[in-house]
């Protein structure tokens, strides 16, 4: 269900079944010649998308902007390095609209420099001080639980999450879903979920005239085939998660 496309009804309906709400954030930056420049919040978005297709949840407008810090590329290839007070300002907007409408299960599937990344780290301090401010009337002790807290699941009203928080990996030394930016991992995320955004022609163009990036060397190696497996193994994590009691 998309948010904006619902009616009062059917809000405060979803509100008292606790159906949870997702978020993609991401950012706007170079991923090379090849990618489209919202290549994050497009691969937290199309994660989302299979998430719900198989289980029931609420689907956020996205976060596209976020900090980039101008690393890969400059506002002449169509970067923004979006300050970090401004997205902080607006997620505490929106994660105190979101409880004070009344969910409880709020995720952002969070998709830039990773989880100690500061687009992470600006939404996870948002999320602690709108949380910390749901406790300011509760009194000191409140964690004693002499009577039913006022919200139980306070530590978890709100998350900030990586596309594969709840992937089940079969041990600690099984292989990770490769992310590298605009590389192999990025790249067949794209075109596994946007088949007709990824212009491999404009790539090798770009391996010919110069010296590549770091960050670009694997490119060549992605692969649609297990761009897909690596969304559906993520997207099967997400519906575990969401789907629990």
């Amino acid at each position: 269900m998309r948010y904006v496309m619902m009616k009062p009804d059917e809000i405060r309906e979803a509100v008292r079944r606790n159906v949870p709400v997702l978020l993609a954030a991401g950012a706007v930056e170079y991923h090379g010649p090849h990618l489209p420049i919202g290549t994050d919040v497009l691969i937290a978005e199309s994660l989302i998308e299979r998430v719900a297709g198989r289980c029931e949840c609420i689907v956020l407008p996205p976060l596209p902007f976020a900090p980039t810090m101008l690393w890969a590329a400059g506002p002449a290839d169509g970067e923004f390095d979006f300050d970090p007070d401004a997205l902080a300002g607006y997620a505490e907007e929106l994660f105190r609209g979101l409880l004070a409408v009344g969910f409880r299960r709020i995720y952002v599937v969070q998709h830039h420099q990773g989880r100690e990344g500061l687009p992470a780290l600006t939404l996870r301090r948002a999320a602690a001080k709108v949380t910390r401010a749901l406790t300011l009337d509760w009194g000191a002790e409140w964690g004693r639980e002499r009577a039913p807290l006022p919200e139980p699941a306070i530590f978890s009203l709100i998350r900030v999450a990586q596309i594969d928080e709840f992937a089940a990996y079969a041990s600690p030394e099984a292989e990770r879903i490769p992310i590298g930016h605009a590389g192999k991992g990025e790249t067949q995320l794209i075109w596994a979920a946007y088949p007709d955004a990824v212009e491999m022609d404009k790539f090798h163009a770009l391996a010919a005239s110069e010296p590549l990036p770091s960050w670009l060397l694997d490119t060549a190696e992605a692969s649609r085939e297990e761009g897909e497996r690596w969304l559906d193994f993520c997207a099967e994590g997400w519906v575990k998660e969401l789907t629990r009691a």
